[in-house]
């Protein structure tokens, strides 16, 4: 059978039912009687066709997602799809994929895009978290791995450009209205909790003429995906004989159980007016608006004060008074890893048990807006000039109310699925009915702004100077300001702690969860009605900013680049090339709260080239070599250094106004095969030469309490290599007795000889460098359905928590499977299914480069959607 692509446009869109990138139109060879079977071509396939389509004709090495592909994976997010392509993955939060690292280079070294542009970001450092854009409002994702001289600087890693809709050029349909469902499994244990979620979209789109038309598109969800999580607080010093038995080591710190009841709402709204004002001037305004709102109520257990104590501290941690090497009372049932009990029991009180009733509200926003003028009035020159702005807005609190339960005998085992338990009797099964005489708190919170203006000017004059085609030109300018503000307090009781609360009959209660096995986690209404009845409200007027944890960065980064097009025939073979340079001249001022600042400076060239080879009308050969810069993260570039109070004084960060950017000198190689309709196979290689590369080390130490305890900030580096493979097959199984399969996959190898900075004595690879990477779908697409299961895996690498840069920790290996089913009732309606997490992958990290020291264990378990579209 022969296939002729007749696209029709998403039938499982959630939004606008459209692409900006072209459908495939061209026919195959008739056959002999010069008869043609017509096949239309949807859904899941028409997103992998279209995709391919674009990779095919671009000039750069890259990755494409048409909206029909993000729409058909299992995704809630933009950054569920991303993590699907070659070479890329995510770190989930919260149970969503959020940041993306590429090529095994962290997010860092990666540049997030809205249409071409450098947009602001709610988080501290310049990374785009991908899970705040709901799939609804995008188009098309674009993942550039390879530079050029007019893309925007700062993605050594890659560069990810997220395309919302031109209007003038959709033919898909005016109207297309969404609603869905969504329900979280692991939250269906946890009492006074609804784990139903739901999601609306709706878009309209009309060209009111030939020349002027709008897109006008909205999108909210609600998502529920309470779940319980086990942690630990990394491992004292010591090494004592701690049962008496030759178990020597030591402990960790503490345990904590927690269970997160989160209600999150996304919100968005995307408006596009192009006028084509004439034959040679085009005009688009864009603006793409979106919000997430996330109320978490939280119920913790912290098994607390078990680290090793080596005298007489009043009472804290495990005690050897008598400094004979064991602990006054032994422990039970010790397991070791190397010299850590992973797993012991607790006997007689050297510890705390601390119910802890606390609150995390974040609400964050962002805007990106453009105007565009593209002029091709003049023979032979086109004249583009972008404005935009963006903004990202952040307010995220924590409460908690500490209550202090005591018990001789309990047990922590943090191997495979943590535990912490209790014997039969013992008073920790039934909080409720403790005696809470001693209540503390802790309230700390920030807000962030980040505000980004800029202005970019691109020229181009066509030529016919024999194998020289174009020559291009233009300039950026961009001015950015990001600050942000800590806050904290505190709030007394009107009587002394000695004096028990008097909580109302039924006011506490307990429960356990399926996927652990805890002590019961004591439970209230909510945390503000636990703060009214203890303290008479929450005294958020009492906040004051913490002036250590204060920082501003203002930076001035203005580019401008020259370019050449080269086109022809090369021993006989069509080719195109470019060459061409960028020049980088970047100024910050990082400022502490009295208004005293320190400046730097940084100006740098970036040469680029690339070759783009037909070896015939199937196979091409890429190659690109460039140089490369990843500016520093924001909050990196901060001034002054903080202890964290929260902790009370168990860790502190600094930043470093001096850093200089990552550099890198690369190459890549790509050869791609398009062996048949909608198929292709193709190898990547890549090179990358980095330097001042940026890590965490010790940059000073502070005493508290509990000792002493080290300061980390980010230092520039030597660096080294990052080298990796890619390989890229997918096809439809048209030799299949049964029509519509197909088959999409891909697997990424990399490696490379960079350590991060910490810790001093064992460093941990490079942070985002996984080792193995692999994607399979196997997809079906036929008589109306169209079918996916998906699976992703990554292997273990370093990974960063984005608000404590120097909080490395090591991300397990992940399996993760996913199962997408809808079905086209008719033209105008559509059913959709999907499953997300379908095996209940848990997410385990490790820390200080060390396997047996737990850092978290997180069970999300599965979530599902069901959603109706209708379009007209």
């Amino acid at each position: 059978m022969k296939y002729t692509p007749l696209i029709r446009f998403p039938r499982t869109s959630l939004f606008l039912a459209i692409s900006l990138l072209a459908p495939l139109a061209s026919a195959q060879d008739t056959a002999a009687d010069n008869s043609v079977e017509e096949v239309v071509v949807t859904g899941m396939r028409a997103s992998l066709e279209k995709a391919i389509a674009v990779k095919q004709q671009n000039t750069k090495v890259m990755e494409a997602l048409a909206m029909d592909d993000i729409n058909a994976t299992p995704a809630v997010t933009i950054a569920e799809a991303l993590v699907r392509l070659p070479g890329i993955n995510g770190s989930r939060d919260r149970g969503n994929e959020s940041q993306a690292a590429i090529r095994g280079l962290g997010p860092r070294m990666v540049l997030g895009t809205v249409n071409g542009r450098e947009a602001a970001s709610p988080e501290p450092g310049r990374a785009i978290r991908y899970e705040q854009y709901p799939s609804e409002l995008v188009s098309a994702a674009e993942v550039y791995k390879t530079q050029s001289a007019d893309l925007v600087e700062g993605g050594i890693a890659g560069t990810i450009n997220l395309k919302t809709i031109s209007p003038l050029s959709h033919t898909g349909p005016v109207a297309t209205v969404r609603v869905g469902v969504q329900h979280n499994e692991s939250a269906e244990d946890i009492p006074d909790y609804n784990p139903l979620g739901n999601r609306f979209s709706g878009a309209f789109v009309h060209q009111f003429s030939d020349t002027f038309a709008v897109a006008i598109g909205a999108s909210t969800q609600t998502q529920k995906n309470a779940y319980g999580s086990l942690q630990g607080w990394g491992y004292s010093t010591g090494n004592w004989d701690l049962d008496g038995q030759g178990s020597t080591g030591n402990t960790p710190w503490g345990v904590a159980a927690e269970v997160k009841k989160l209600d999150t709402d996304r919100d968005g709204v995307m408006t596009t007016f192009e006028w084509q004002a004439s034959d040679a001037l085009n005009v688009k305004y864009d603006v793409l608006y979106t919000k997430f709102a996330m109320d978490e109520q939280q119920n913790q257990t912290w098994a607390q004060d078990i680290g090793l104590n080596p005298g007489p501290w009043g009472g804290w941690g495990i005690e050897d008074t008598n400094t004979d090497g064991r602990p006054d009372n032994l422990l039970s049932n010790v397991v070791m890893d190397g010299d850590k009990a992973v797993a012991a029991t607790i006997n007689g009180w050297e510890g705390q048990i601390r119910h802890v009733i606390g609150a995390y509200q974040q609400e964050n926003s962002g805007l990106t807006q453009g105007l565009k003028f593209s002029h091709t009035g003049f023979d032979n020159w086109q004249i583009d000039v972008d404005l935009s702005h963006s903004t990202a807005e952040r307010e995220n609190y924590w409460n908690a109310i500490y209550l202090d339960q005591y018990a001789e005998t309990w047990s922590y085992d943090t191997r495979g699925r943590p535990s912490i338990t209790a014997p039969d009797g013992s008073p920790l099964l039934s909080p409720e009915t403790a005696s809470y005489n001693w209540i503390g708190n802790a309230n700390e919170g920030s807000t962030l702004e980040d505000k980004l203006q800029s202005a970019q000017f691109d020229i181009k004059r066509d030529l016919d100077a024999g194998h020289l085609r174009a020559l291009s030109f233009g300039a950026r300018t961009a001015d950015r300001e990001k600050e942000v503000i800590w806050t904290d307090f505190s709030m007394s009781r009107s009587v002394d702690n000695g004096i028990a609360v008097a909580f109302p009959e039924g006011f506490l209660s307990s429960y356990t969860l399926g996927a652990f096995d805890t002590i019961p986690f004591l439970n209230a209404p909510s945390y503000a009605k636990t703060a009214e009845l203890i303290y008479g409200g929450v005294a958020f007027d009492t906040a004051a900013v913490n002036e250590s944890r204060y920082w501003k960065v203002d930076e001035q980064n203005d580019a401008f680049y020259v370019k050449l097009d080269f086109e022809g025939q090369l021993g006989g073979l069509d080719y195109n090339a470019n060459i061409g340079v960028r020049q980088v001249d970047i100024s910050t001022k990082s400022y502490a709260l009295n208004g005293e600042h320190v400046d730097n400076d940084f100006s740098k060239a970036l040469p680029s080239a690339s070759l783009n080879l037909d070896l015939d009308d199937t196979r091409k050969l890429r190659i690109g070599v460039s140089q490369a810069i990843s500016r520093p993260p924001l909050d990196e570039l901060r001034a002054g250094q903080y202890i964290s109070a929260i902790n009370t004084g168990s860790s502190g960060g600094a930043g470093n106004p001096l850093l200089d950017p990552f550099t890198a000198d690369q190459i890549d190689v790509a050869y791609e095969w398009y062996f048949a309709s909608e198929s292709l196979a193709a190898l990547s290689l890549y090179y990358k030469d980095i330097e001042n590369y940026i890590g965490n080390a010790t940059v000073g130490t502070f005493t508290s309490q509990q000792g002493t305890f080290e300061i980390y900030g980010p230092v520039n580096g030597d660096g080294g290599y990052v080298r990796g493979a890619e390989v890229t097959f997918q096809m439809p199984l048209d030799f299949l007795p049964v029509e519509g399969f197909g088959i999409y996959s891909n697997y990424a190898f990399a490696e490379s000889n960079i350590y991060e900075f910490a810790p001093s004595d064992n460093p941990l690879p490079m942070a985002g460098l996984a080792r193995d990477t692999a994607t399979l779908d196997l997809w079906y697409s036929n008589y109306g359905i169209d079918a996916r299961l998906g699976w992703k895996y990554h292997s273990a690498y370093t990974s960063a928590f984005s608000w404590d840069s120097y909080d490395l920790t090591t991300l397990d290996a992940e399996l993760g499977v996913g199962l997408s089913l809808a079905y086209e009732i008719n033209e105008h309606y559509n059913v959709r299914f999907q499953v997300f997490n379908l095996t209940n992958e848990p997410l385990r990290l490790t820390q200080n480069n060390d396997s047996g020291n737990l850092k978290r264990f997180d069970d999300y378990g599965r979530s599902y959607l069901l959603d109706f579209t209708w379009k007209l």
